[in-house]
């Protein structure tokens, strides 16, 4: 009895986790299409604001208006949205985005990672050796390579 509720909480557990990693990646590609043309995500601004840990800063009700109808926002004079406006100059506008579609791109931001903008390490060796040969060849082009000029009178 015991095994069995083990078991069919296990199963839930994982379709719930399978359904939330593929809501998870519809977002990113609804993030692709419509975001990602003004948004990064721990890049830098482009046309509007870095969307780096929104979901920790912003409350997800917030968030739902603004990504499905940020001219609520503005009609609401919402103090956020004002000062992006201010800020960035150009309004958010309406995309048409459902609710599930809402919700997916914002679990998305809640899990995406930026990438590392330190060297990889897998690149270090290459590194090295490209230096390493750099600085040997020009030793041997000082030691080697010395011309001999004779000057005429």
């Amino acid at each position: 009895m015991l095994l069995a509720a083990i078991w069919a909480s296990a199963a839930t557990s994982a379709s719930t986790q399978g359904e939330g990693e593929e809501r998870v990646l519809q977002g990113e590609a609804i993030f692709g299409q419509t975001c990602a043309v003004c948004h990064t995500i721990g890049r830098g601004v482009l046309v509007g604001p870095d969307l780096e840990g929104v979901t920790g800063r912003r409350q997800e009700s917030w968030l739902k208006v603004q990504i499905q109808s940020p001219s609520v926002h503005r009609a609401q004079n919402d103090p956020i949205a004002k000062a992006n406006l201010e800020k960035f100059g150009i309004p958010m506008p309406d995309l048409g985005l459902t609710s599930q579609q809402v919700e997916a791109v914002i679990a998305y931001l809640g899990t995406a990672r930026t990438a590392s903008v330190a060297i990889p390490a897998q690149y270090a060796p290459t590194l090295a050796i490209g230096v390493l040969a750099i600085v040997g060849i020009t030793l041997i082009g000082l030691i080697v390579g010395t011309k001999r000029v004779e000057v005429r009178p």
